[in-house]
């Protein structure tokens, strides 16, 4: 029984009692009662004083009745003040600390950006960044190092995550978030598909893993491995960035999950802003629960008032829980890459709606971007934590894209009564990056392949494949097959002999996990029928979403991006030129709730529920639900 629920009960004993004592009703029938005493029992006690002419009751029968004020119960009803509450955050750049990656001269473009960062109970440091991929297949990869020592010396990198070929996430893993959560350090994380779109049309996708280094399971939509589905699906137009840039942080049961939402709608408040979502985290599928909470931040300068603060090229948040307060901080950059950026921080009492606390100037270096702030594995800062911030940077003199430095700083924390600004009155540091010109910290980086896709007919016999490891200077070397080790493939679809060949049996797709000395990658065999077929015959397609929810009042524009599967195995998601080859045609049930234009884009009308179907000339088809409510 909750707290409440006894402070009721006791009241209300202790008024009958009371009652009964002064009206001499030691014998009184229950139905004497006064029918208005649980609802109104101050008024009821006057009443009967006056009616019995007692004045007081006396010390005996108040020794002997359990007689709560008001006041009394509305204290123990009453939750424990936050003194917090009505407080501000300070945060203060405390030093300018140290870098933890310098780019080569050797291997440009070099970077490592967008850092996420855990601080385990031992006082180690757990950290992962966004790196370059391959330079031509794959954007970027994800990379982990730990450091036992405040963050002053670092582990050999590695690649952690990388794209998984032929799936929804097959040109870039980069931004990433990483939780730790009974057992497993999740890692949020920005892809896309979209080739035509160049690093557009981005989504968050999510995986998880036993060991922070991986290999890491991806979210399939219902279970963990295999081909990764988003968690936060990019529904707008095809010119828009996209969705990405997660961050985590658990209180209580809850999951919060902030993204960035970057595109062209039409509606201001809707082409950057932060959005919110929750979910229990209890509940084994909560990738698949994420409920929309609005927008922590909206980043538009779309205000006509100048005085007005301008977030000039704002860009992804990091936020952590502050448990002495239990206040939200978060951390975002902004005028990104100029020579004025500075790092911004914010915060909030629910994690839903956040405000704008000040800049930090003071110890930043220019051309900043991509920052984030430390805490524990469930995102928490505790009372007495060493805190860091960390971001990427190109410097005072900086100008060429991909080229940053990363840099971790120490920070303090206090509360004042009224918010400070003062840091947005100082400058940052003009501070030109520094290069490393020797290779003598060269090691193994990333585990890769001759071709990442290998499509092979049923039956062909064995092959094999070229293998090489890649260092931090993009250097490749070559890999004996003995060497390697095969973990995991669908037998059913291949075989593997002693000496690592492949052989191909039926016809499928098998996703295999190869490692080599705590390397790990993923690869993709498609296993196609003897008699083969025209190698990009569509043979499939599917929605993105599961359901489009849009508002009438204040439309937000979505573009239908139907995924093509083709006959050689591998996907991509149809726009463009592609609705065209393949006859895509989009239909509305009911064309009075929303418009569906020929590429497309649906627009709301009125509000009301209706099906969208998308099919294609090969006779291929699916049906998508769509839901526009009257609010926003």
């Amino acid at each position: 029984m909750i707290r409440s629920e006894k402070v009721k009960i006791r009241k209300t004993l202790a008024l009958i009692t009371a009652v009964a004592m002064m009206a001499g009703m030691g014998g009184c029938k229950p139905e004497a009662q006064d029918p208005d005493i649980e609802n109104n029992p101050a008024p009821a006690v006057e009443e009967v004083k006056e009616n019995t002419g007692a004045s007081e009751v006396s010390n005996n029968e108040t020794n002997n009745a359990e007689v709560i004020s008001d006041n009394e119960v509305a204290e123990e009803e009453k939750e424990p003040e936050n003194p917090y509450s009505d407080k501000h955050i300070k945060i203060t750049v405390t030093d300018p600390g140290n870098d933890v990656f310098t780019p080569s001269t050797t291997c440009l473009p070099d970077y490592r950006y967008g850092p996420s960062m855990i601080l385990n109970e031992d006082g180690s440091i757990d950290a992962w960044f966004s790196a370059p991929g391959d330079g031509s297949r794959e954007f970027d990869w994800i990379t982990y190092r730990h450091s036992d020592d405040d963050g002053n010396t670092w582990s050999d990198e590695k690649v952690a995550i990388s794209p998984s070929p032929a799936s929804p996430d097959a040109l870039s893993t980069c931004d990433p978030d990483v939780f730790y959560y009974e057992g497993y350090y999740y890692l949020g994380y920005t892809a896309t598909i979209n080739r035509r779109a160049k690093g557009l049309c981005n989504s968050v996708y999510l995986a998880r893993s036993v060991d922070p280094a991986g290999p890491y399971e991806k979210w399939n939509g219902h279970g963990w491995g295999g081909s990764p589905v988003p968690i936060v699906y990019y529904d707008g137009v095809d010119i828009g960035w996209g969705s990405g840039e997660p961050s985590f942080v658990i209180v209580d049961d809850t999951i919060y999950v902030y993204s960035t939402k970057d595109g062209y709608s039409g509606v201001p408040d809707r082409v950057r802003v932060t959005e919110v979502r929750t979910a229990n985290i209890k509940e084994e599928d909560w990738p698949a629960k994420l409920e929309f909470r609005g927008y922590a931040a909206i980043r538009n300068d779309t205000v006509k008032d100048s005085t007005d603060y301008k977030f000039r090229d704002s860009d992804s948040w990091d936020v952590a829980y502050i448990e002495e307060s239990k206040k939200f901080v978060a951390v975002s950059t902004n005028r990104r890459f100029k020579n004025n950026s500075c790092i911004l921080y914010f915060e909030s009492n629910d994690g839903i709606d956040f405000e704008r606390v000040s800049e930090l100037n003071t110890n930043v270096i220019a051309r900043c971007h991509n920052s984030a702030i430390m805490a524990d594995g469930l995102g928490h800062i505790k009372e007495g934590d060493p805190m860091m911030i960390g971001y990427a940077y190109a410097g005072a003199a900086g100008s060429r894209w991909g080229v940053w430095a990363t840099r971790f700083a120490p920070v303090s924390l206090e509360y004042t009564d009224e918010i400070d600004r003062s840091d947005e009155d100082n400058s940052n540091l003009k501070q030109s990056i520094r290069y490393r010109n020797s290779s003598s910290d060269a090691a193994p980086m990333m585990l890769s392949t001759d071709s990442l896709i290998y499509t092979k007919a049923a039956g062909t016999g064995a092959f094999k494949i070229n293998y090489f490891w890649q260092d931090n200077y993009k250097r490749k070397h070559s890999i004996n097959n003995s060497e390697i080790s095969i973990l995991d493939y669908d037998p059913e679809i291949l075989s593997v002999d002693d000496d690592n060949w492949i052989s191909p049996k039926l016809p499928g797709i098998s996703r295999v996990i190869i490692g080599y000395e705590g390397l790990w990658r993923e690869i993709c065999l498609c296993v196609l029928p003897s008699a083969g077929k025209e190698a990009k015959e569509l043979t499939g397609f599917y929605p993105m979403a599961s359901r489009y929810e849009m508002s009438a009042i204040q439309p937000y524009v979505i573009k239908i991006r139907p995924m093509g599967m083709y006959s050689d195995n591998t996907i991509h998601e149809l726009t463009g030129r592609d609705l065209i080859n393949h006859g895509i045609r989009f239909e509305c049930e009911d064309d009075s709730i929303c418009e569906v234009r020929n590429d497309g884009t649906v627009v709301p009308l009125k509000e009301g529920n209706t099906v969208l179907k998308v099919s294609s000339k090969e006779g291929l088809s699916y049906s998508i639900d769509v839901h526009v409510t009257g609010e926003w």
